[in-house]
């Protein structure tokens, strides 16, 4: 019985909590559905980690970056949002090369959305985005 106060207690904690999308971004296509990038900043406390769910035809893949805390709503507020776009299997190699790793960049429009573009798993993903 305490196992299962203590297991309730964890849960109840862990879900207090909860990661914010930041921005909903699709590419634009003929495609029944086309292929869509979901920006989420995590609850962390001490840095901003941010997730990049990029969901397409051939599946879906997430990538992530860490960056100093406060940036995220800093550059939305100067009206970007440009970081790397790491996995799990992002390294630098002996010839100085950075594999396995994207770029995520877009710029606020007048009409009030973002767009720009992310290039990550050898494909340029053209995007619009809303908040």
């Amino acid at each position: 019985m305490k196992a299962l106060i203590t297991a309730a207690l964890v849960l109840a904690g862990s879900s207090a909590f909860a990661d914010s999308t930041v921005m909903k971004c699709s590419v634009a296509s003929k495609a029944a559905k086309p292929a869509t990038i979901t920006v989420t900043l995590g609850d962390d406390t001490s840095v901003d980690f941010v997730t990049f769910q990029v969901s397409e035809k051939t599946g879906t893949t997430t990538f992530f970056s860490q960056l100093d805390k406060g940036s995220v709503s800093g550059q939305l507020k100067q009206g970007y949002l440009q970081t790397l776009a790491l996995t799990e299997k992002s390294a630098q190699t002996e010839d100085g090369v950075i594999r396995n790793t994207g770029f995520f960049g877009v710029s606020a429009e007048q009409g009030g959305g973002f767009s720009g573009f992310m290039a990550a798993s050898g494909n340029i993903y053209p995007v619009s985005c809303t908040k």
